[in-house]
Formats: structure tokens, C-alpha cells, sequence
């Protein structure tokens, strides 16, 4: 505090002496000792024996009441002294805070939409899957060359129009008639999902497939029955583990979204088996 003090007396002065050099006159000093309390007493003289009187000691006071002696000197009298600039570790720090509340508020939003509108925000999420599993099969598997757009769009179609709102039809019943997540009711749901399910929506698929292919009733029905065996015994190499954790851990609200992040890369073969020419001939 002394330290403090000693350097408010020498800025007086100095301050004193800018004056009066500006005016032609050295200041007149006179500094006493005093109480403890108020350490040193200074009166500066203007001209004429005019000035003021200036105690230092209440002068710190009042500044430290108002926001510090730092900040009665420049001026900030509510903000205290400057603070030091934050370092790496806090500025990266508060960049992952802004992402994960980015994060956060994303998939509220996305909660707060698939309440609202269940079938249309299931569907949009099967047509994001389908979309990717055709792109990644065109461009990274089968490397053909050339781009098939309309393949690309019976794909999305056919995960927005039919597996969207199936799966939400079909993962709700099912979750309703075997409530739970102990290990009987998952091996039941999964055992009804691939046994049962599973069939019908291979069948599902190609009917679709051939039908907006254009190869017509008897092109269809020829198509299921040549890759519906294929089809159904592929999932099993992937689905029963996937839907094993997708019934334990995973809400019902939440299946499709977790099915389809799976099923991007599963839609990769249903989009190879299903794009396959009928032979009508």
C-alpha cells in the first residue's frame, strides 16, 4: 500500500510540474508528514499563491472504492484493474464449450422435431441413409464410371416413403408388446425382427425396386425371388449384434436414427443386389 501511495505523490508532482512549465512558473512544494493513516500531505501552489489542496492517502481510498487505483487512473472506475488476456488452454477451452453447446442444441432441435413430426423426420433420416449407402456403392465400390442419379433416387425414395414410416410403425408395436431391455425381450426382439421382419422387408424392397425399375409384375416377382435369399441372409451377418444393443441401450423414439447410421453401410449392398438387372428374356 505504501508503494502504492509513493507512486500517486510522484505522479502529483510530475503532474504539477507539467502545469506550471506549460504556464512559465515552477510550482512551489511543500510536503509534510502526517497521520499514519493519510502517510503525506501535499499542497501544490498555482500562480498567485492559488491551488488546491490534495490528500493522497483519501484520494486512494476513494479510487479503491471505485474500482481500484489502476482503474481511478485510466479512467475505468467499475471495472477494476485490466485483466491478463486469456491463455491457450482457456481459449481452447471455451471453444469446446461453444461446440458442445452447438452440439447440444442440435440434437435438442432434432428431438424436439421427431415429437413433433415423428413420420416425416423418420423419413427424412431413412432418405440421408439410403442417399449415402447408394452414393458410397456407385463411387467407392463398384467405381462404374458413370453416375446413375435415378438409382440414387429410388434408393431415397424408397427409405422416405417405406422404410421410414415401417420402421416406425414396426419398432413401436414391437416395443410395445415386449416392453423391457432384460436379456429375454432383446433375444425376442431380435430373433421376431430377423425371422420375421426381415423377410418382409426384403420383399418390401425389391417389389420397389422392380417396380420403379420398370420391369414390371413378372420382372418383380422374378427379381424377389432371385435375391431375397441373399438379401436376407446378408442381415444376419450384420443385424442381430446391431440389433442386440439397438434394444438394450437405445429409446424407441430413437431406433431409426440409430438403424440408419448402421444402415449406411448395409445400404451399400442392399443398393448393389437391389440396382441388378431382371432378365426378362
Amino acid at each position: 500500500m505504501l508503494c502504492i501511495k509513493a507512486l500517486v505523490l510522484v505522479a502529483g508532482v510530475a503532474h504539477g510540474l507539467v502545469v506550471s512549465s506549460h504556464q512559465h512558473q515552477l510550482p512551489v512544494l511543500k510536503v509534510r508528514t502526517v497521520s499514519p493513516q493519510n502517510v503525506v500531505s501535499m499542497r501544490l501552489f498555482g500562480n498567485g499563491g492559488g491551488g488546491r489542496f490534495m490528500n493522497p492517502g483519501n484520494w486512494i481510498s476513494r479510487r479503491t472504492r471505485k474500482g481500484g487505483p489502476i482503474g481511478g487512473w485510466f479512467g475505468n472506475n467499475n471495472q477494476g484493474p485490466p485483466k491478463d488476456p486469456p491463455s491457450k488452454g482457456q481459449s481452447s477451452s471455451a471453444s469446446d464449450d461453444d461446440d458442445e453447446k452447438e452440439k447440444n442444441g442440435m440434437w435438442a432441435a432434432y428431438e424436439k422435431a421427431l415429437e413433433e413430426n415423428p413420420l416425416l423426420i423418420k423419413g427424412l433420416t431413412s432418405l440421408v441413409g439410403f442417399t449415402l449407402g447408394d452414393l458410397m456403392a456407385q463411387f467407392f465400390i463398384e467405381k462404374k464410371g458413370e453416375y446413375d442419379p435415378w438409382r440414387t433416387a429410388r434408393l431415397a425414395s424408397f427409405g422416405f416413403l417405406v422404410h421410414g414410416t415401417t420402421s416406425h410403425w414396426f419398432y413401436g408395436k414391437l416395443d410395445a408388446r415386449i416392453p423391457g431391455t432384460g436379456a429375454g425381450a432383446v433375444a425376442s426382439k431380435v430373433f421376431i425382427d430377423q425371422v420375421l421382419w426381415n423377410p418382409i422387408f426384403g420383399i418390401m424392397f425389391f417389389g420397389y425396386m422392380g417396380i420403379f425399375e420398370g420391369a414390371g409384375i413378372d420382372g418383380t416377382i422374378t427379381k424377389i425371388k432371385r435375391d431375397l435369399i441373399t438379401q436376407v441372409t446378408g442381415s444376419w451377418t450384420v443385424w442381430p449384434l446391431a440389433h442386440a444393443i439397438n434394444f438394450k441401450f437405445v429409446p424407441t423414439e430413437q431406433r431409426v436414427l440409430y438403424i440408419n447410421t448402421i444402415q449406411i453401410f448395409y445400404n451399400c449392398f442392399l443398393s448393389i443386389i437391389g440396382s441388378k438387372k431382371v432378365d426378362t428374356e
